[in-house]
């Protein structure tokens, strides 16, 4: 596999990297939906894509107009039932956003261990992974909460008297912008750290928990404040590194 272009087709924006044989990642950036900015003059030395799309139809077929010229082989790929030593938990596995499966493969990957896979992006999703055996892992589950920018404009739309401002975090909100955004953060700390606990009685262990996504950096903080006891690890572009697992282990 020569240099791989995985694509990041989220419902706020598309990242993209540019995979190295070996998987590092030599360039990576972002797009706005749509066709206001070029396409990366690095693409056109890539020689397949991968796309995971979880934004819709019309965003896709705009999306494929930029990838069709390039003229390399296309994978829109979709969560399967296994994959990179994973086994998918899911009910209907193919109903499993490709996002959090890809999130959950490079979790996998890099650590071969019981952990957590958060991702906070639009939605915040937080994702279960047990080891069960050393080369072997399993997806248990997870749940969906709405992401910080979701939260806040649906508190907007539905109170009359919460304006749409920006808030700092604080231990004692005294207004409402604070009280706002505090509120939304301890909340997304909360069904993280809920989930961390269930993981960690059901494996009979303290489990590491992984974060990524655009608003990890501002929730990282807090969670470790929340839970001293547990290891807290920052990994950028997981989606992205989860998509060149799985073009890999698919050729």
């Amino acid at each position: 596999m020569d240099k791989l272009l995985a694509i990041d087709a989220g419902n706020t924006r598309i990242k993209w990297a540019v995979f190295t044989r070996q998987g590092d990642i030599a360039q990576r950036g972002s797009l706005a939906h749509g066709h206001a900015q070029l396409t990366p003059d690095c693409w056109q030395a890539c020689s397949r894509a991968v796309v995971a799309n979880v934004a819709g139809e019309s965003r896709r077929e705009a999306l494929m107009q930029r990838l069709v010229p390039l003229g390399i082989p296309l994978n829109w790929i979709t969560a399967s039932a296994q994959a990179c030593g994973l086994t998918n938990g899911y009910e209907d596995s193919t109903q499993l956003g490709i996002d959090r499966w890809a999130a959950m493969v490079a979790a996998w990957q890099h650590y071969k261990k019981s952990c957590v896979v958060v991702n906070a992006g639009t939605a915040l999703t937080v994702d279960l992974l047990e080891r069960t055996g050393p080369e072997q892992g399993r997806f248990v589950g997870g749940i969906i909460v709405p992401g910080l920018r979701l939260m806040q404009s649906s508190l907007g739309l539905a109170t009359a008297n919460i304006a749409d401002q920006a808030g700092d975090l604080q231990d004692f909100p005294v207004n409402t912008a604070d009280a706002v955004y505090s509120g939304i953060l301890n909340a997304m700390c909360g069904a993280v750290d809920n989930m961390l606990q269930r993981l960690s009685e059901h494996c009979g262990q303290v489990v590491p928990c992984i974060v990524s996504g655009g608003d990890a950096e501002t929730l990282l903080p807090l969670l470790q404040r929340h839970a001293l006891a547990r290891e807290h690890v920052l990994e950028e572009n997981l989606v992205l590194q989860g998509l060149w697992h799985l073009e890999r282990d698919a050729l």
